[in-house]
């Protein structure tokens, strides 16, 4: 029996004639004799060479490539491969060009059956007697971490989607890490872990695995974990190299030093991405020298194997876990939609099983991803790609042109001087009139967000101008666009030489950036009928007001997230502190499309914190607060008050959430005139924030006001942190583009938008707000709302009955401030007077 079928041979023949005889790479299925049943090709490359990344395949496959020479002997680089794809238990072979000779280097191992985890063997790992707890040294008993852990066990078992709120405390991420580290060591199948926030990424990779690693190794058994960031936080080292040696056409003068600082941080870094340097690059420097994913030229890179991202990439394959945030997921998901791929790489490996941590995020970040955005200041920078002060792309061009000497070099030369800068010089000031346009009509608007919709087309914009700015400003694109690929095509006709294809891989990577511009602007500004509803629009990307953004994003991302993401997954688990509003995922399914036909939530639970909120907090709403909606500036008055008031009685330690960064400052003034100096004032806006919470840790009785990002994400046990101060109800604005487009869409389904979408939000959101203040089974503290619509709307129970069980105080502020007072002495906690 020929190992390859009839119809094999010839799919083979026909793609490697396709390819002028070139290498291409078959991903090839194997029937239970052995034979290749079934092809396709992935991937094609030179007469010498073709791309077989990780994750090309999925276990149980083959991967085939052609030897145009006909000497089926592999080579080093093939072994090497079939290596690599061997542990991930994938075979590989070599045919010949008319696909009738097969060398079969490794066969295809034999899948095994899948192995069922026990519930009750991960309740053991994670109870007093298990490896966790004799290395932690100190148990705590917590029942719900270890229900999680059987209820996650069930989802990797039978399948499904999963949703499970896990309270404060309860240790969620070993209560997914446990299982989704025994199902890789059983089934040899990756989890992909993926978090909102770089708090949460950090503490997985950097705490809890290694932690686990260590506690559940056996024998030669060691766990094993990947993290994986998105593409440009990683120093590309071909891109360094080109930088250093032309950094005289690329940089203003200053820059080598910075250039060396990286050469020399690139030969110790053990991750080469952004968070790992000790300093800040400029803007203009890591442009050049970050990896891009459409400038990459992959296996034929002389620095691949010391190469900082595919070194993550093939860490990422081979490992049990891998770790992601959100955006790169939803990156991940974009790049499978548009090029129909479901079993291979993307931008991650394959991957069936998914945690979604912090998954209350899933569509806010699925938006942004689905959707398009063109910024003025992007603009620029990309603008500046091709020339900046006399350096850039177009001065390099020029440089690799003039030392030709002939005619066709010339020729080029001439196309550049002539036409390709005077085409930049049009994109750059049509671009910069276009977008002054749109800041002045914006800063008209209050908040400075203008939403395009039907009406717009009405907008006098246009009449003043702006139909011939944008058509200029495509125009200039285009252009742009031609030219510089005519250049290329000249050069790519040359002989290839190192310099010469670095050169062609930027200049074309920047031309499919220019493409993309143009493709948002008319998508944002003019978009073609039909498609599905868009949410489109204008806003300042900036306090003061000098860079303009436009966006266009989807309006109904459930039906998109369904097919995308839960459909082609065979276990998803959501967690998070906060999934069910007033204890229902109604919610979060409506909005992510887990509540379409069939649904596929098997498990929906409440897994309870393990604190005993009832001695441990304190919840006060004064009910003698202004209304903030009535009267802004009395209700500034009154958290003013209260934040002194508390701050004598705390001793300071305290939080003050706002949900108006206009807010924030007119009670920080107001604080720093009526506090001074006794208590260390920390205002988000005048440092990062990782600097202000260390500084709040350190300080140990300071007061910082933040907004939204110190909601959640933040974690500060102990007694640093012992009063709370949420000064308004969390509710979206209804007027922003995004909301109000949605609240609309509910309006004409019948449904009512504030109880469907807004109160639901608004009461995550304040859970997740409450939930910084008690971290530990150590913490005590006082949260206090200052919004009394809490209890005095008939909404309030709802908001109210997903908080945590505190002993609750609601009266006068002096009533509740005394009942403060009597909690911190209780405690040993104030100040002197």
């Amino acid at each position: 029996m020929s190992r390859l079928s009839d119809e094999v041979r010839a799919v083979l023949a026909a793609e490697i004639a396709a390819a002028g005889g070139r290498e291409v790479c078959f991903v090839c299925s194997v029937d239970e004799r052995g034979q290749v049943v079934d092809a396709r090709a992935v991937a094609r490359g030179t007469a010498g060479m073709v791309l077989a990344l990780p994750g090309i395949a999925q276990r149980g496959e083959l991967v085939l490539h052609n030897h145009p020479g006909g000497n089926l002997e592999p080579s080093p680089a093939d072994l090497d491969v079939a290596a690599r794809l061997h542990d991930g238990g994938i075979g590989f072979g070599i045919v010949d060009n008319r696909g009738e000779d097969l060398y079969i280097v490794v066969e295809v191992p034999r899948v095994a059956p899948q192995a069922r985890l026990d519930p009750f063997d991960l309740i053991e790992v994670l109870g007093e007697r298990g490896p966790i707890a004799a290395r932690l040294g100190a148990y705590e008993d917590r029942p719900s971490q270890r229900d999680m852990a059987a209820y996650i066990a069930d989802a990797y078992n039978d399948g499904g989607v999963s949703l499970l709120e896990a309270g404060t405390g309860v240790g969620k991420s070993f209560a997914y890490l446990v299982p989704a580290l025994a199902w890789g060591r059983a089934n040899k199948e990756r989890t992909v872990v993926s978090t909102n926030t770089i708090n949460l990424q950090e503490q997985l990779v950097g705490k809890d695995l290694p932690f686990l690693a260590d506690a559940l190794a056996q024998g030669e058994y060691r766990p094993s974990y990947a993290l994986l960031k998105g593409w440009r936080n990683y120093l590309c080292l071909a891109r360094l190299e080109q930088a250093t040696a032309h950094q005289q056409s690329l940089f203003e003068s200053g820059r080598a030093e910075e250039l060396g600082d990286l050469a020399a941080w690139a030969d110790r870094t053990a991750d080469g991405t952004l968070g790992d340097l000790p300093f800040t690059p400029s803007p203009e420097v890591w442009d050049e020298v970050a990896a891009e994913s459409d400038l990459c030229t992959r296996l034929r890179c002389p620095h691949i194997e010391r190469c900082f991202l595919f070194r993550a990439k093939r860490r990422a394959a081979e490992a049990d876990v891998v770790v992601v945030n959100h955006h790169l997921l939803a990156a991940d998901l974009a790049i499978r939609q548009a090029q129909d791929n479901w079993v291979e790489a993307a931008v991650l490996p394959p991957y069936r099983r998914l945690i979604l941590d912090e998954a209350h995020h899933l569509e806010d970040v699925a938006a942004a991803h689905l959707g398009l955005q063109v910024t003025s200041r992007g603009v620029r920078r990309l603008l500046g790609r091709f020339e900046r002060n006399g350096r850039g792309l177009v001065p390099a061009l020029a440089a690799e042109l003039g030392g030709r000497g002939d005619l066709l070099g010339r020729a080029s030369l001439d196309v550049l001087q002539m036409q390709l800068l005077p085409a930049l010089a049009d994109a750059r000031r049509m671009t910069d009139v276009l977008f002054a346009r749109m800041l002045r009509r914006l800063a008209d608007i209050p908040g400075g967000v203008l939403r395009v919709d039907d009406a717009f087309a009405e907008d006098p914009m246009w009449e003043q101008g702006l139909t011939e700015e944008l058509a200029a400003s495509l125009a200039a694109f285009r252009r742009l666009r031609d030219d510089v690929e005519l250049i290329a095509d000249r050069l790519d006709s040359d002989e290839a030489t190192e310099r010469r294809l670095q050169l062609l891989q930027e200049v074309r990577g920047v031309v499919r950036r220019l493409e993309s511009t143009s493709d948002g602007l008319r998508q944002t500004l003019q978009p073609a009928p039909g498609g599905p509803p868009m949410v489109r629009w204008l806003e300042r990307a900036d306090a003061r007001g000098q860079h303009a953004a436009l966006h266009a994003v989807p309006l109904d991302l459930a039906p998109v997230l369904r097919e995308t993401l839960f459909d082609r997954m065979r276990t998803v688990v959501l967690t998070s502190a906060t999934l069910a509003a007033g204890g229902d995922f109604g919610f979060l399914e409506r909005r992510t499309g887990l509540a379409l036909e069939p649904n596929l939530v098997g498990v929906r639970e409440v897994l309870p914190s393990p604190f005993d909120f009832g001695s441990q907090c304190l919840f006060g709403i004064p009910n003698d607060v202004p209304d903030p909606r009535d009267d802004e500036l009395g209700h500034d008055q009154a958290v003013t008050t209260v934040v002194e008031e508390l701050a004598y009685a705390s001793d300071g330690g305290m939080f003050v959430l706002f949900t108006s960064h206009r807010a924030l400052r007119r009670v920080a003034s107001a604080l720093r005139s009526g506090l001074g100096d006794r208590w260390p004032m920390l205002v988000q806006g005048e440092a990062p924030r990782d600097h202000l919470l260390r500084r709040f840790r350190d300080s140990g009785r300071a007061i910082l006001l933040g907004t939204d990002s110190f909601w959640e994400g933040v974690d500060v046990p102990g007694r640093a942190l012992r009063a709370l101060v949420l000064c308004k109800l969390p509710f979206k604005v209804p007027s922003e583009p995004l909301t109000a487009a949605r609240l609309e869409r509910l309006a004409e389904q019948g449904e009512d938008g504030f109880w469907g979408y807004l109160l639901p939000q608004a009461a995550l959101k304040l859970k997740q707000g409450f939930g910084r203040l008690v971290r530990s089974r150590q913490d005590v503290g006082v949260v206090v709302l200052l919004d009394r619509r809490a209890v005095l709307k008939r909404y309030g129970a709802q908001l109210l009955e997903s908080l945590p069980p505190a002993e609750r105080v609601i009266g006068p502020w002096a009533e509740v401030r005394t009942r403060c007072e009597d909690f911190f002495a209780r405690f040993g906690i104030g100040a002197e007077v």
